[in-house]
């Protein structure tokens, strides 16, 4: 088969679905699990080339003779007899007959390996040694809080070296003051806040001559009557965050009183009744707790998160390059990389989940590929050079600053330095093997990858537990944008070395779609990770299906597979010293609507479920039930971005029919620098509509673009079950922002099913005349594009393009409505102009109306001038 020209180009919006769902980490070797060791060591270009076709065949990728197998007892001694494979006799795991390959065994769990063994990196290995524990750190390093508060602690231990250390027997946790109570062994300890008091060392975990420490502050129990008492973290350190503005403001939205959080990051505020409670920083999102009890919950709990993109860095990685093919057995590499996301991956811009995109040259026999790939992933030839990535990172904190320019503590105070898990995906896939619908443009990479993944052992999973990186003030372009090519990445890390096989495929039975548009969401995604404290999630895994024969609730079905709404999934273990923490699947389904159609949203809707261990079943026959259904996509929500009543809304008011099962509905507006404001509501308020709060005098208001046209910002309305599906177990905003609740910090751990609904902002632009002063003829067909705006006016459009000329010479007052999409969903909208306008200087309005042709508020236009002799 000749190699697909559209593939590898389709590589780049897979990694990207895979890192944005994930949120991402890490760096080892690419070893398939097949041993090259293992006799006959012969070269093949077909199975009859293999001393027997009983015991072995060819494998395309390596053009190598591997072991063959029906069942596990095909790779025993017994069944081989000469061709007895040493790896499976002598291991206690024996091997796996993996899709008809004889393959070592991987352990998953302590409770996989014989005796007193225990399973670190797939393998099982004596217990590690507590005394080569070099250095700790216990997540989270900061708290504050109110007495009563209960706090889980985690600990991660690490050799001189710097290789992470997991004790078979944990670490031993004493308290060290008054502020907290409590004790425990193990990898984790949970600890309750006491007395009232100063930041100190508080909390100490000891492994082996290590020891390490947290630091707690308690405020004081009693919050004065007639307001709030609001204490603002930074989500991701525990740090308080002083000098953040406080406000309440009427259910209509106006300011009624503000203040300014002190040293500890709490402040007073005068509050009473129902009111929106905002919390504003430049450095960080702002935050808006909507329609807040203020008498009944007089102590709040706030967690901010930096703006994803007031600083940018991370780490470069090298993939493996793999082993050097025979020529008659090309095979092509894949690459994806990142590190670990915290908490919500919505929480992230996209920039910041996949880095900017790079053209890369590929060669594939004769002819070279131009790539366009996100920085976070590689396709290359197995054999020649591999590509080198950039992982983004989040901000966090670190025990040392990787660029030395900070103390630690300093730069963590500033967001200039993160420790997450480094991640990587390799793989190799045979030129010849790849399937015939690879050649079809407008193929779904992620689909391809979800498909091909699951049925070959050939892909490897690495992690770098402890990657520390630094992040810098972002360089800003001409247009006042961040300009992330020019982020430096200064920290490398290697993904050459320490795969583990993906060795444990399955089947996760996926709940009905639901619908987006009056149609199903045509694809499904599973991810799987193993979450870790402080760090994130970690993928470990993944499998994909489409939903198109037919269009109805269920995946279609897998060939590999008994039913459909199966997906076949393949995953590593946990390794890299995330061993003992849980799994967890994320299954996501979408559609590709917005692909084909530039008015059309990103609708997405997604479970999270803990996944208890990890099974060995190729062929489904014991499929993981996630016992919960997906979320509606909340495709009615509508705000009004006007101060005054417009379209049936009234000022600054926000609308929406969500989910019955949901807990929680994040409605977010992102402006042009990166920059969010999150209202958090409950889903009640949404339904009966509840109005954005004015921001004080002199904070910047995110809830729009922050150009000179004052344009809307971007909008993302997000609806989630927090705490569990049964009406006892959801977390609603109130209780999440409780003092003593379990905290918005922890939201991203806590939800269970999100569904999200992108609708990004409507825009406007020219596409001809391309230039500014471009001479035109009398008569002329212009054309603009439009994003984000349904053109039309039947049921369901939102509107028209309306062009207004200015100047010249029988063209001033001139108005034309446009329609109608000339460009089959691209968006593009053509409009001719009179005969009789002429002169220099004429300027053409486009702007985007509504179905009455009225201009939409705030405008949303887009000016031309040109000249018409």
């Amino acid at each position: 088969m000749s190699p697909s020209p559209r593939f590898p180009s389709l590589l780049g919006p897979a990694c990207a679905l895979l890192l944005a769902l994930a949120g991402c980490a890490s760096g080892d070797e690419m070893d398939p699990g097949i041993r090259q060791d293992t006799p006959p060591q012969r070269t093949c270009a077909v199975d009859q080339d293999c001393p027997s076709a009983a015991f072995f065949f060819c494998d395309t990728a390596v053009a190598r003779c591997a072991p063959a197998c029906r069942t596990p007892d095909d790779c025993r001694a017994a069944r081989r007899g000469e061709y007895a494979l040493p790896e499976c006799d002598s291991s206690p795991l024996g091997c796996q007959c993996d899709f008809n390959r004889c393959l070592p065994g991987v352990c998953a769990a302590d409770s996989d390996c014989p005796g007193e063994k225990v399973c670190r990196d797939g393998a099982c290995v004596n217990p590690p040694d507590v005394h080569e524990a070099d250095a700790c750190e216990v997540t989270p390093d900061v708290v504050v809080g109110r007495p009563g508060m209960s706090v889980a602690f985690t600990v991660w231990a690490r050799t001189r070296e710097g290789a992470p250390l997991v004790p078979h027997a944990g670490a031993t946790w004493r308290s060290l003051a008054p502020a907290v109570a409590g004790e425990g062994t193990g990898l984790s300890a949970t600890f309750v806040l006491g007395v009232p008091g100063e930041e100190r060392d508080a909390v100490e975990a000891r492994v082996g001559s290590a020891t390490c420490r947290a630091r707690v502050t308690v405020l004081p129990a009693d919050v004065p009557v007639g307001g709030v008492r609001v204490l603002v973290v930074d989500e991701l350190t525990g740090r308080p965050v002083p000098l953040a503005t406080v406000a309440a403001s009427s259910l209509l939205g106006s300011v009624t009183a503000s203040t300014v959080t002190g040293p500890q990051g709490a402040a007073w505020v005068a509050a009473v009744g129902e009111v929106g409670l905002s919390v504003f920083h430049p450095d960080y999102g702002y935050l808006t707790l909507a329609r807040h009890d203020a008498t009944a919950a007089r102590d709040v709990r706030v967690a901010l998160r930096r703006n994803p993109l007031d600083r940018a860095g991370g780490v470069a990685g090298t993939f493996n390059r793999g082993t050097e093919p025979e020529a008659s057995a090309q095979s092509l590499r894949l690459g994806v990389a990142g590190l670990s996301v915290p908490g919500l991956p919505a929480e992230l811009s996209p920039e910041a989940l996949l880095g900017p995109e790079r053209e890369v040259e590929v060669s594939i026999g004769t002819s070279r590929r131009r790539l366009k790939l996100p920085s976070g992933a590689g396709v290359w030839l197995a054999g020649s050079s591999a590509m080198s990535v950039r992982a983004p990172g989040v901000a966090g904190v670190c025990d040392e600053s990787p660029d030395g320019e900070l103390e630690p503590e300093a730069a963590v105070r500033a967001g200039a330095c993160g420790t997450r898990a480094a991640w990587a995906l390799q793989g190799e896939l045979p030129l010849r093997e790849l399937p015939l619908n690879a050649l079809e443009p407008g193929t779904d990479p992620l689909l391809l990858l979800g498909h091909m993944v699951p049925g070959s052992p050939r892909f490897t999973s690495t992690v770098r537990r402890d990657t520390r990186f630094s992040l810098a003030p972002t360089p800003v372009g001409a247009s006042g944008t961040p300009d992330l090519d020019a982020v430096k990445y200064s920290q490398d890390v290697s993904f050459e070395e320490g795969g583990v096989r993906l060795a444990f495929p399955f089947a996760v039975r996926v709940p009905e779609l639901p619908r987006y548009r009056g149609a199903y969401l045509d694809r499904a995604y599973v991810l799987a990770t193993v979450a870790a404290p402080g760090r994130g999630l970690v993928p470990l895994g993944l499998g994909g299906a489409p939903n198109v024969s037919p269009a109805d609730p269920n995946t279609d079905k897998d060939a590999r597979l008994s039913d459909a709404g199966l997906v076949l999934v393949r995953m590593a273990p946990a390794h890299g010293g995330l061993e003992g923490q849980p799994y967890r699947l994320v299954v996501a389904a979408t559609s590709g609507t917005a692909r084909d159609d530039a008015s059309s949203a990103v609708a997405t809707t997604t479970l999270v479920a803990d996944l208890p261990a990890l099974d060995f079943d190729p062929t489904g026959s014991r499929p993981v039930d996630l016992h919960a259904g997906f979320l509606a996509i909340p495709e009615g929500a509508r705000y009004n971005f006007d101060p005054a009543a417009y379209q049936g809304l009234a000022g600054r008011q926000f609308l929406a029919d969500v989910d019955t099962r949901a807990s929680l509905v994040r409605v977010v507006f992102t402006d042009r620098a990166g920059r969010r404001w999150t209202v958090l509501a409950d889903p009640d308020q949404v339904r009966e509509g509840l109005r954005v709060p004015l921001p004080p005098a002199t904070v910047a208001d995110r809830t729009y673009w922050g150009d000179a046209t004052g344009s809307r910002a971007r909008l993302q309305v997000e609806v989630l079950t927090v705490g569990g599906f049964t009406a006892k177990d959801r977390l609603g905003p109130s209780r999440l922002a409780a003092a003593d609740g379990p905290g918005l910090e922890h939201t991203g751990t806590l939800t269970r099913a999100v569904s999200s609904l992108d609708v990004g902002r409507p825009a406007v632009t020219w596409l001809f005349p391309e230039l500014e002063g471009q001479r035109l003829i009398r008569g002329s067909a212009v054309r603009v594009r439009v994003t984000g705006f349904r053109v039309g006016s039947g049921t369901g459009a939102d509107g028209h393009v309306r062009l207004s000329l200015q100047g010249g010479s029988g063209c001033a007052g001139t108005v034309l409505l446009g329609d109608e999409d000339v460009s089959q969903g691209q968006g593009e909208v053509e409009l001719r102009l009179p005969v009789a306008c002429s002169g220099t200087g004429v300027t053409l309005t486009a702007e985007l109306a509504d179905t009455e042709g009225r201009p939409l508020r705030p405008p949303v236009a887009a000016v031309r001038g040109v000249d018409i002799p």
